[in-house]
């Protein structure tokens, strides 16, 4: 009875508050996470000290983990997170190694999490952007993100959703030059929706929706790329036909590894005031490698669904 009456209020309330355990799905005050065979299989981590929400770890349902969290070499990188680069002119990405802090900061300023009817997960968030040498709020961010539990195959599904307004004046979202660009350095063109991976899953192979694989993927444009790597698995990641400047040109980094939709990778965006910008994805992540025919399937099945909002339940 217990059980029943926590999920309960978890549906009705669905505060940052609430503190739990719902079967598999466990929330702190902080985050909210799922657990597959004792181990866990995800955790959204949402501490508003920490401003950018991140997904880690991030792993299969045999307990196999993608997701590196702060590596020294880049440690603003965080597993599963979205980060712009420059927002009229401020860097939000990159964070001073002393402070942790960067020059731009997001800040989070709400979250609710609920547990759907069949095991979805749903958290809504409310973000806002502003410098830090003003605090004036420039850009506000509404995120949902559903994550559904595995199916027979062990496979799961991440949907993320976001709508950012401009609010008082224009907003430009730029990133470092391309190469070929004045300024341009070789590693320009990264911001957005992006995965850093662990040393333990290096070795992989990205392939993408046009068969391009390795570094001949990098900068290219494909509706999807996904990573596999022998006896881990797979993760694959789904643009949206809707999105800006779809396919993307997806930022790849074999390395690392890391790989992104660089939404703004050729050019500057500008968000006019009062306007939004709406984008969506989808990341799958399974316990064995990703085949062009298992995500053409998953490609089928996504882009079908609608931009402007995200149903719970739309994995089945």
């Amino acid at each position: 009875m217990r059980s029943v009456v926590i999920f309960l209020l978890a549906l009705v309330t669905g505060t940052s508050a609430f503190a739990g355990k719902i079967g598999d799905v466990k929330i702190t005050g902080d985050s909210i996470s799922r657990s597959s065979k004792g181990k866990p299989l995800w955790t959204l981590n949402h501490d508003p000290e920490e401003g950018k929400p991140y997904i880690h770890p991030l792993a299969t349902v045999d307990g196999k983990v993608f997701s590196g969290l702060r590596p020294n070499d880049h440690p603003w990188h965080r597993a599963l997170w979205f980060s712009w680069k420059f927002i009229n002119g401020v860097n939000y990405w990159e964070e001073d190694r002393a402070s942790g802090k960067s020059a731009g900061r997001t800040r989070l300023l709400k979250t609710d999490r609920t547990e759907l009817p069949g095991g979805v997960v749903r958290v809504e968030m409310k973000l806002t952007y502003a410098p830090a040498a003003t605090g004036d709020r420039v850009l506000d961010e509404s995120r949902t993100v559903l994550i559904h539990p595995s199916d027979a195959s062990g496979a799961y599904r991440i949907d993320w959703s976001s709508r950012f307004r401009a609010l008082k004046n224009d907003v430009i979202l730029d990133r470092t030059p391309l190469p070929d660009e004045p300024g341009g350095k070789p590693w320009g063109g990264y911001a957005g929706y992006s995965l850093r991976m662990n040393q333990d899953v290096a070795g992989g192979v990205f392939t993408n929706s046009e068969g391009q694989t390795g570094v001949a993927a990098h900068r290219q444009p494909a509706r999807w790329m996904a990573y596999s790597k022998p006896g881990v698995g797979g993760v694959l990641f789904l643009d949206h036909p809707d999105n800006l400047r779809h396919p993307a040109k997806w930022y790849v980094a074999e390395g690392m590894p890391y790989f992104s939709p660089a939404v703004i990778h050729d050019a500057a965006h500008t968000i006019k005031a009062g306007e939004s910008l709406q984008l969506q994805y989808r990341l799958v992540i399974r316990p064995s490698a990703v085949d062009a025919d298992f995500a053409g399937q998953e490609w089928k099945r996504w882009s079908s669904k609608s931009s402007r909002s995200l149903k719970p339940g739309a994995a089945k």
